[in-house]
This record gives structure tokens, C-alpha cells and sequence, in this order.
């Protein structure tokens, strides 16, 4: 092996052969491994709203059954399947609690799994189950891209093939080498009606217009949005900014002091924080007292007894405005054309509208893909259902057919409508596997209504096809049973 003179200056690339400096080769290294944090840890896809630890929890749900309609299953159960199977890293159970507890809520959890105040109890104590809105994720899977595991021996989704924008409903945060994705939870309502706009408008939409639905981010535990908006827009419009809030409270006085009552928390307060800032300031006398009366019907409310206004004024109001800095980050995930690995990622830096027309233009793909699938299976059906019609009018072949050696022969040459077809064959032999009294000459009304029907059916799918962007607002519309109203107000 030759010597290298500068152990300092030289490493050997082992990709290309080349020899690098210790700068570039630190450089490449950290760019493998940011790239490696990005994809695996930092990032959500855009498609599905997911990280891969929360979507290989969703699929290890869905496996062991754990879905709406069915009971839950010990949180460990899912968590340990997950990292036996799919993600070997250790327990995702941080992940699990983050889908159980976020605005819209994909897992259905059952047990303490914490609140503001009190982390959740282990994953041997609480049980979970996909929640019903979290079965819209899982509605398109019959399309979905499969990759094997990292043993090979089970499959998994790239992402999940979802109706639902997780995405731009749910919060999500992540920190990565170089970067860091803060992106704010919206109301799911406003979300379906700015698609909507995107859906119609496409590339021409502008922000101003999915304003007129979109009125800033939202948060279940109230509070208030100070900005105004042309920062709210300027957030969608570069896909990054900050937005100022404020939590909801109430002054009331006495003869003597003043007890404030905060009964919303905006994004970015934290109670425990707040308490422990208000206890030290006992001591000064500012503060009597200070004591957290949420409840699980109560989850927002915190009193402090104060001596004056003026004290709320100049030492407290501050503790409770909060300001949160959002910067768009979101990764693609796609099937590798490269058979030495499985998937692809490319790291997205967009704004709202880039977002929502990517994640629309995919919609279109899936319900495509899904409308493809339903029409093909209708026109099988509509196809054995002539073959079935073909042999109640034509009984005396069928019966001919059953007293010759080879009965399938037979039909497929002597059946009026199959002999010289190609489907000749799969015809006559799905025909010999009937059972006899389906095909009896009574039934042909049925039959022929049950053509007629499969024929409208795939006529509509047709349609669906031709115009694909009704089927995506359609899908959105029947979202509305999981509308709620805006906690945070404007």
C-alpha cells in the first residue's frame, strides 16, 4: 500500500478513488450524514405529513389489525412490532405519542398519554388503535409503492397513499444538520377549502386567494394570533416567517388584588415554565399565588393572584405573548430506478402553494391509479357476467361439453360468441367452474341487468378519469365529518 506523506491533508474516497482533503472529505462526510438525518429523522414527506418512524407505526397498525373498527392494542405490542420489523433504531414510542396528541389525531390513544404539564405513561401502561380519521391515510393502498424492509423479508411503503392532508394540518418540527423545519398546524376546514382553490386555479393560484379561506395556523389549545396578515401571508408566500401570538385570559379585581385567569395557551407557552416564573416572583410580592386548575374537560386554566394591573402590565403580560419562527422544509420520496437501493429523496424548500399544488398533482396520480384499478375490476366482472349469459342461452353446448373428454376444448370451439376468440379458453373454463344451476335460463334477467349496471359503473369511472380533479375535491368534501372550529383565534 503506498505511504501517504500528509496524513492530514490526504484520505483515500472509497466511491471514486480520488483523493480529497480533510476539508472536502469532512464536508462530504457531514453531507452524508445531514442528508441521512434529513431523510430518516428530520423531514416529513409532503404526501403522507409523515416521518418514516411514524408511518412504519401507522403500517405496524394497520398489520396487527389495530384499526378504527377494531379494539386497541398495548402500545408496546405496536411499538415493538414496528422496531422488530421495520425500524430497528429503538422505540418509536415518542412518535406514536406525537400522532396520538397532535391537532387531528391519526392514532386513537387510550390511557395517560400526557398532556402540557405531565409526559405520558410507557408504552407498556397505555393502548392505541389507528383513529378514524387516520383511516383515511390507508384508503388508496391498493396503489401504493412497496419497498422491501431491512431484513427483506416483509414490505413497506414508501409513503402512505393518503386522502387526508396530514401535512398542513398537523404540526411538524424537526432538527437536522444545517437546518431547522418548524412547520404550524392549520384548521382542516380552511385547508380543504384553499385545495379546493388550488384544484380549480393550479399553477395560477395566488396566496391572496387561498386567503380568503386560509386565515393563519391554528392550535386546539386556543390563544390568539397578533400578526396581521400580510406576515401571515408572507409566511406562505416565501415559506418561512414569524408569527406573533397571545394566550387567552381575563383580568378580574377586587378591592384589593387581581386574579388572572389564562384560559387558552397559544403556540410556544409553556405552563410549566410560566408556573415556576410566577413562583419566583412570590417572593417580591408580585404575585400571592399561582395555581393550575386544568382539568381533562379543562385542559386550559391557570390562576394567579396579583397585588396590581400594574404588575400584570409591566412583569407579566410579556410571559404571555409568544412569537414562533416557521421555516417550510418537506422531503419526496420516491421508488429508486438505482436497484442498488430503495428509495430516492429530494429535499423540497417551498412555499404554501408550491406545496399544495405538489401534494394535489399526486392526488390526481392516486385517484387515477385507484379509478384504473376499480374499472378494471368492474370490467372483469361485466366480462364474466356475458360469459355467464352466453352459457344460459347456449345450456345444450355446456351439457354437450360436460360428455366430452375435454369439456373446455369443447365449449371454446363450439360456443356460439367464443369460438375463434382469443378469451375462448379462460371463457369456457370459467364457465366449467360454475356451478350448474347459475347458469339456468331464469337467471338471464338478473344477468343481463347486473351487464348493465357494471357498464354504467364503468362508464363513470371513465368519466372520473377524464376529469379527475372533481374526484380529488369529492374525496376532500368527505372530510367534513372531522371539520371542527378554529381554536386559535384571528
Amino acid at each position: 500500500m503506498k505511504k501517504q506523506s500528509n496524513i492530514d491533508n490526504f484520505f483515500e474516497n472509497e466511491t471514486d478513488g480520488k483523493t480529497l482533503g480533510t476539508d472536502q472529505m469532512l464536508h462530504k462526510n457531514m453531507e452524508v450524514y445531514g442528508l441521512d438525518v434529513l431523510e430518516d429523522r428530520a423531514l416529513a414527506d409532503y404526501r403522507d405529513g409523515l416521518k418514516p418512524a411514524q408511518r412504519r407505526l401507522m403500517w405496524t397498525a394497520k398489520e396487527l389489525k389495530a384499526t378504527w373498527d377494531n379494539k386497541t392494542v398495548k402500545s408496546a405490542r405496536i411499538t415493538g412490532d414496528c422496531m422488530g420489523k421495520y425500524h430497528p433504531h429503538g422505540s418509536a414510542y415518542g412518535s406514536l405519542v406525537t400522532m396520538a396528541t397532535s391537532e387531528y389525531p391519526v392514532i386513537h390513544g387510550q390511557g395517560n398519554w400526557g398532556s402540557l404539564t405531565d409526559g405520558p405513561a410507557a408504552d407498556r401502561y397505555t393502548e392505541a388503535k389507528i383513529s378514524q380519521i387516520g383511516m383515511k391515510m390507508l384508503e388508496c393502498m391498493d396503489v401504493a409503492d412497496y419497498i422491501p424492509n431491512y431484513t427483506g423479508e416483509f414490505k413497506e411503503p414508501i409513503v402512505l397513499t393518503t386522502r387526508l392532508p396530514n401535512f398542513f394540518i398537523n404540526e411538524c418540527s424537526g432538527i437536522a444538520v444545517g437546518l431547522n423545519c418548524n412547520i404550524p398546524a392549520h384548521n382542516l376546514k380552511q385547508i380543504v377549502e384553499a385545495m379546493k382553490v388550488v384544484v380549480k386555479k393550479g399553477k395560477q393560484t395566488k396566496i391572496k386567494d387561498i386567503m380568503k379561506y386560509l386565515k393563519g395556523p391554528d392550535y386546539k389549545y386556543g390563544g390568539k394570533i397578533l400578526s396581521t396578515p400580510e406576515e401571515i401571508e408572507h409566511l406562505y408566500e416565501t415559506g418561512e416567517g414569524t408569527i406573533k401570538y397571545e394566550c387567552d385570559y381575563t383580568l378580574v379585581r377586587d378591592k384589593k388584588n387581581v386574579l388572572l385567569t389564562i384560559t387558552g395557551y397559544c403556540p410556544g407557552f409553556s405552563p410549566n415554565s410560566f408556573i415556576n416564573k410566577m413562583i419566583s416572583m412570590i417572593d417580591d410580592g408580585t404575585v400571592l399565588y399561582v395555581n393550575d386548575s386544568s382539568t381533562k374537560t379543562e385542559a386550559c386554566k391557570l390562576e394567579v393572584m396579583l397585588k396590581s394591573e400594574a404588575d400584570f402590565e409591566s412583569k407579566i403580560h410579556k410571559h404571555l405573548i409568544k412569537s414562533e419562527s416557521y421555516r417550510y422544509y418537506a422531503i419526496e420520496r420516491t421508488k429508486s430506478k438505482d436497484v442498488s437501493k430503495d428509495v430516492d429523496t429530494k429535499v423540497l424548500i417551498p412555499n404554501m402553494i408550491e406545496l399544495m399544488n405538489k401534494w394535489i398533482d399526486w392526488r390526481k396520480e392516486v385517484e387515477t391509479k385507484m379509478c384504473e384499478v376499480e374499472k378494471n375490476i368492474y370490467e372483469d366482472k361485466k366480462q364474466k357476467m356475458n360469459w355467464r349469459l352466453l352459457a344460459s342461452q347456449n345450456l345444450k353446448v355446456v351439457v354437450k361439453g360436460l360428455e366430452e373428454k375435454d369439456p373446455i376444448k369443447y365449449i371454446a370451439e363450439n360456443m356460439p360468441g367464443l369460438k375463434g376468440k382469443s378469451f375462448a379458453n379462460d371463457a369456457a373454463k370459467y364457465i366449467c367452474d360454475q356451478k350448474v344451476i347459475s347458469l339456468q335460463k331464469t337467471d338471464q334477467n338478473k344477468i343481463k341487468q347486473d351487464i348493465t349496471d357494471f357498464t354504467a359503473h364503468i362508464k363513470d369511472l371513465e368519466n372520473d378519469i377524464a376529469h379527475i380533479e372533481n374526484v380529488v375535491i369529492r374525496e376532500l368534501d368527505k372530510l367534513k365529518p372531522f371539520y371542527r372550529d378554529r381554536m386559535l383565534k384571528v
